[in-house]
């Protein structure tokens, strides 16, 4: 397997199944207990209690299955898939606290500067990533790089798919 395709098994892969699972409870309902927002007024209702906790672990946990699996040998798969999971979710703050600041509701758009706001949508979790992948020392800054980029790929793509599912609201 060549060192980027482990790349993306390790950081990409567990992201996306921990993401489509969190959009299906949250669709669903389940631990609505947890749907608690971190900062209402800051960041909105969608960034909550259970994304938190939910993501990072589920994160953490298909990241290990996987490293039993196939083998990996990563150092640390449950650190580092709590850690992925963290900057994911960390890394969505900024962008959320400047959506609300210009009035736009949770889930919505702006309407004047929407390819904007869709762009910092899908490239703000993709750069905090591969940036905190890096900083462990777990890829090079080529690697890195073409990871943050493949990311955003795949995020668009998953995006799209999880619209057509009608499990996720818009793109």
């Amino acid at each position: 397997m060549s060192n980027f395709l482990l790349h993306i098994l390790i950081v990409l892969f567990p992201l996306v199944m921990a993401n489509s699972l969190h959009m299906v409870i949250v669709k669903r309902g389940y631990f609505n207990q947890l749907a608690i927002p971190i900062w209402q007024k800051g960041f909105g209702a969608n960034k909550t209690i259970r994304g938190f906790l939910f993501l990072p672990v589920v994160n953490a946990l298909v990241l290990s299955l996987l490293d039993i699996v196939f083998n990996l040998s990563v150092y640390e798969p449950i650190l580092l898939g709590l850690a992925l999971g963290i900057a994911y979710l960390l890394s969505e703050l900024p962008n959320s606290y400047l959506k609300r600041g210009f009035g736009i509701a949770p889930g919505g758009q702006h309407d004047k500067h929407k390819l904007l706001f869709a762009t910092f949508d899908k490239i703000d979790s993709a750069f905090g990533v591969a940036l905190t992948y890096y900083l462990l020392g777990y890829a090079d800054l080529k690697n890195a790089s073409l990871l943050f980029v493949f990311n955003i790929l795949v995020h668009i793509s998953v995006a799209k798919i999880l619209v057509g599912l009608k499990i996720k609201k818009g793109f």
